[in-house]
């Protein structure tokens, strides 16, 4: 009798995930476990903080994909590249259904009951992201210092932190943005378990 094929668990994944992460961490990279995105609105499973943003979202065998096309729309508008993690369960779909700049990793079950990640296809940069919503990365205080130092449109101090996102959004080019949101997330954050960012 053939024996049942071995389930990977979105825990299994994620722990051969970040160890693969970490172990081609170069100076002043950080990872971040589930980081939040304009506001609540999706939770990336793991982001490498570089001198860009690169996210990995994971689908495991226990996952779906229903949430996929919503969750993809949203990172479009904040990381620069990314990586779909998932096993030959949803391999087709997924290559069917990303765009062709998103990476793919496929996880399989190892012999010594470990996971092993193989790269299917790499991530490439793309040009999608948003200015407001890269701004939204910054807490509120963080990005009305980061509006008056750069000389932006006047707002006050105590104006609604999307009113101070947008303001950025129309002052400062993307590429500014860029730098101050990976600076900030880099001196702010640092890789623990399960790692959450306010909002």
């Amino acid at each position: 009798m053939a024996q049942a094929p071995t389930l990977l668990s979105e825990l299994a994944i994620r722990t051969a995930l970040v160890m693969n992460l970490r172990s081609r961490l170069q100076g002043g990279e950080v990872l971040v476990e589930e980081l939040g995105v304009e506001h609540g609105a999706a939770r990336i499973d793991v982001a490498l903080v570089s001198n860009h943003l690169i996210g990995f979202e994971i689908k495991s065998d226990f996952d779906n994909l229903d949430r996929l096309a919503r969750q993809m729309h949203t990172y479009h508008r904040i990381f620069d590249s990314l990586t779909i993690v998932t096993t030959m369960a949803y391999s087709a779909q997924v290559e069917a259904l990303l765009p062709r700049w998103w990476g793919i990793f496929l996880a399989a079950p190892s012999e010594d009951g470990g996971v092993v990640l193989t790269e299917i296809r790499p991530a490439m940069i793309h040009n999608r992201q948003d200015p407001v919503s890269l701004a939204g990365l910054l807490w509120r205080d963080e990005a009305y210092g980061f509006l008056v130092a750069e000389g932006g449109a006047v707002v006050k101090a105590k104006a609604a932190r999307h009113t101070i996102y947008e303001a950025i959004a129309k002052a400062i080019p993307l590429e500014r943005i860029r730098a101050e949101v990976t600076a900030t997330l880099q001196s702010r954050m640092s890789l623990r378990p399960r790692s959450h960012m306010a909002s």
